[in-house]
């Protein structure tokens, strides 16, 4: 080595620490050249139609360039049902207060079946009740995608029995329909657009909450109301929260006029039917319909809407494409129909969720029920609007892939998946879609874009 370059090493590494920069610079060098090479190889990887880093770089990634193909499965559904009635009554994580006029209305039921007959007044002895003053239902209010018009009236009407008539069920709509008349008032208050908040208290007649008080017909007094709503200046909804959310309806009163003695709160409690534990824990709370006239249209997927609706479908997907090629992407191709009600405004999120149910349950209402959580497995969702139409995309290649990776397992489940709304059952839009018995063109279809099951690289 010459003077001057053995010069310039001396110079470099003459220093505290300047061997170990050398060995850094190298090591970076190597490290970055390596950063690059898979970069250019992982190019060559993704992009099945070749491109530029291939191009660039074909030493490093020969024969790699593979053509994707396409077909569309038209129709891809072996059928598709549409169902009503979700969630199912109690079940209701909200429930909805509507009145829209002559098309939609529903009411909320709460029972208090077991109401507080004793009280102990500050140094007293317990005593009976005998005296209801400052009575009030309170209601845990819910704005999200609230329609409020200048005005509301929340009117509380007395919907028990106390006659034991024989053959009243007052879980039946036909029959709870008939106790929504203007005798059967015992509360209410009209209520600014600006006094609608998280809360509100709706006051009971003091004579009805003592009649109730007194009344053992039942061998323990109960009090079941209906709340019902009606907008003044236009349609309303909104909703209140239910026992399921935590948040249910309280009933309030005090049980004598000295100021002193607490105010009794009775929760939400249900006796009956006295065999079934887990029914009487849903009827505490829950929505019934009084009337609705919105149409059920013919060769239709309806989604949403109160009672909610959802939808299962069934697919239909060729052998071949699990047998003998790897599927890229299967996007579902669902046409929207305008549906007649519903403001522009009303946006409405469609989720996709894998049918889990077995083989076994051939009752396809029921397997309805059995789903994974929106968002598994596909992670795609849709939203849209009530009068909106066109073609509308679910991406599911992950789906379809997990189905061809099963084909052939005993007891897989069924390639289904059912189509919902978030907030089922407890906001009144709706949206339609073409269904399997629609035309060509209309039908709910699927275009897949895959490549040949075949190795890659040199052998």
């Amino acid at each position: 080595m010459s003077a001057a370059p053995r010069e310039a090493v001396r110079q470099v590494t003459g220093k505290p620490g300047g061997a170990r920069r050398v060995r850094d610079w190298r090591r970076a060098l190597v490290v970055s050249l390596a950063v690059a090479v898979a970069a250019i190889a992982g190019a060559c990887k993704e992009n099945l139609d070749g491109g530029p880093a291939c191009s660039a770089a074909a030493a490093l990634c020969p024969g790699q360039h593979v053509d994707l193909r396409d077909t569309i499965i038209d129709p891809v559904l072996a059928f598709d049902s549409t169902f009503s009635g979700f969630p199912v009554t109690g079940g209701e994580f909200f429930l909805p207060l509507v009145n829209y006029g002559d098309t939609l209305e529903t009411v909320a039921i709460a029972r208090f079946d077991t109401l507080i007959t004793l009280f102990s007044p500050p140094g007293d002895t317990v005593q009976s009740v005998a005296y209801a003053d400052s009575v009030y239902l309170r209601l845990a209010v819910d704005l999200t995608h609230a329609r409020v018009p200048d005005s509301v009236r929340i009117d509380v009407y007395d919907v028990g029995d106390t006659t034991l008539a024989a053959g009243f069920v007052d879980t039946v709509p036909a029959m709870l329909r008939q106790r929504f008349t203007p005798r059967r008032i015992i509360g209410g208050r009209t209520y600014s657009k600006i006094e609608l908040v998280d809360s509100v208290l709706v006051p009971v007649k003091d004579s009805a909450m003592l009649a109730r008080l007194a009344d053992s017909t039942f061998g323990w007094p109960r009090l079941r109301v209906g709340i019902r709503v009606r907008g003044i200046g236009g349609p309303v909804a909104f909703r209140i929260g239910s026992e399921e959310s935590g948040n249910p309806m309280k009933l309030r009163y005090r049980p004598k006029a000295d100021t002193a003695v607490h105010q009794q709160e009775v929760d939400l409690a249900s006796g009956d039917p006295a065999d079934r534990e887990d029914i009487r824990v849903d009827l505490r709370d829950f929505t019934v319909v009084l009337k609705t006239l919105l149409p059920d249209l013919p060769h239709r997927i309806t989604l949403g809407g109160i009672p909610g609706h959802r939808a299962y479908l069934r697919f239909d997907i060729p052998s071949w494409l699990s047998d003998s090629t790897t599927v890229i992407r299967a996007t579902l191709r669902l046409t929207q129909v305008p549906y007649p009600f519903g403001a522009d405004s009303d946006t409405i999120v469609v989720h996709p969720h894998v049918v889990l149910a077995s083989p076994q349950i051939t009752d396809v209402r029921r397997a309805s029920t059995f789903l994974a959580q929106a968002g598994l497995v596909v992670g795609d969702s849709l939203s849209v609007t009530p009068g909106a139409s066109g073609v509308r995309e679910i991406e599911m290649y992950s789906l379809v892939r997990g189905w061809a990776a099963q084909a052939g397992a005993a007891n897989a489940p069924p390639r289904a998946v059912v189509l919902a709304v978030g907030d089922e059952g407890t906001i009144p839009r709706i949206a339609t879609f073409y269904s399997t018995t629609a035309g060509p063109g209309l039908r709910p279809r699927m275009r897949v874009t895959y490549i040949p099951r075949v190795g890659f690289g040199t052998p």
